[in-house]
């Protein structure tokens, strides 16, 4: 299993984190998912994903946008989960049974790139997604993936805004700056960027 993942800023906050899966995909063949967006047009956020990895040489590039229509995840080298709603992308994932493939994909040992709402799915729960999130989609069951030994994860930590936030959580989570990613090998998390932070651990 290798998950990395992405606390959602802008390019040159996140480059590590691309040359980082740039350097694990050479000339391997990625999927791409934009699903989570609402704002932006599908084709935009592929035109974007194309242009990002193109300065590292990366063109054998899917787009999937219909999860109930999605490949077979072992055709790829490693798989990318854009940013956008955290409700609305797990809603998806839910209800097309794509969690299942998910999980499947790295239990036999696939990558998986998941930026801001595509990071925050895989915790137990996305419950740290509801200040900046609105449940515009109704998902009722707040349940995420769980795939990171029952660690959250809250993206785009500044915390002037976000520490009193942060210290009313519930569960143990996995805090993201803007520059910050961690590498998840099923066992421990591995900074890639600028460190992370583990709450309650690190906000005594």
């Amino acid at each position: 299993m290798k998950l990395l993942l992405a606390g959602g800023g802008e390019p040159e906050q996140v480059k590590p984190l691309d040359e980082y899966f740039a350097n694990y995909v050479k000339e391997g063949k990625v999927l791409y998912i934009p699903v989570a967006m609402y704002k932006i047009p599908y084709d935009e956020c592929e035109s974007w994903f194309r242009e990002t990895y193109a300065k590292y040489n990366i063109y054998n590039i899917d787009v999937c946008t219909d999860l109930k229509k999605a490949p077979n995840l072992n055709e790829y080298k490693a798989v990318f989960i854009g940013g956008g709603n955290t409700f609305k992308l797990l809603k998806e994932i839910k209800e097309s049974n794509f969690d299942y493939a998910l999980t499947e994909y790295l239990k036999n040992g696939g990558f998986v790139y998941g930026g801001s709402a595509g990071a925050i799915i895989f915790g137990k729960t996305i419950k740290t997604s509801s200040h900046a999130d609105k449940n515009f989609v109704n998902l009722k069951d707040l349940n995420g993936l769980n795939l990171i030994k029952g660690y959250d994860v809250w993206c785009h930590y500044n915390e002037k805004k976000d520490l009193n936030n942060v210290l009313k959580l519930e569960n143990s989570t996995v805090v993201l700056y803007e520059e910050s990613g961690v590498l998840f090998d099923g066992e421990k998390f591995i900074t890639v960027g600028k460190n992370h932070l583990i709450f309650p651990d690190d906000f005594e």
